[in-house]
């Protein structure tokens, strides 16, 4: 199976054009980046939907205002910068105000991929029992891996 069909099926619906800025253990796309389009701000996003809902996990725990208070509006405000200049936009989007964390997702996206190592991403995956299950507690790797081994998904 290619890394496309691997994406479509993390995502559950066809990607736009991408290319696979990290890896999981399972040596999965974990992490893709954007082709760069306006209607597209955020450059960077996690397809493994353990590691997402791991993060959505954080966030819906009360993550990003946490996340904002520890790790400081001027840390924030440098990372938004840094972003602004290589990618155009804010980290999480246009949208987001100044020295504030909109979405703990695409920091992560964003460390995890090597493009910007950033202090959000380091809170939020220290935050985290495991970033990446191992392949026996991930479902999703379990049926990929089979499927492009050319075996059966159960």
């Amino acid at each position: 199976m290619n890394d496309h069909t691997v994406v479509a099926l993390q995502l559950g619906r066809e990607p736009a054009a991408f290319r696979v800025a990290a890896r999981c253990p399972s040596d999965l796309p974990s992490v893709i980046e954007n082709e760069r389009r306006l209607e597209m701000p955020t450059s960077f996003w996690i397809t493994c939907p353990t590691l997402r809902s791991a993060i959505s996990r954080v966030e819906a725990a009360g993550g990003v205002r946490v996340a904002q208070e520890e790790v400081g509006a001027e840390a924030v405000d440098e990372i938004h910068k840094q972003h602004l200049e290589s990618y155009g936009s804010r980290v999480a989007g246009v949208g987001s105000p100044g020295g504030r964390i909109k979405c703990l997702h695409a920091f992560t996206a964003l460390h995890l991929a090597g493009a910007l190592p950033n202090l959000v991403a380091e809170w939020t995956l220290a935050r985290l029992e495991n970033p990446y299950a191992d392949l026996s507690r991930c479902p999703e790797c379990v049926i990929y891996s089979q499927l492009s081994s050319g075996g059966v998904a159960q």
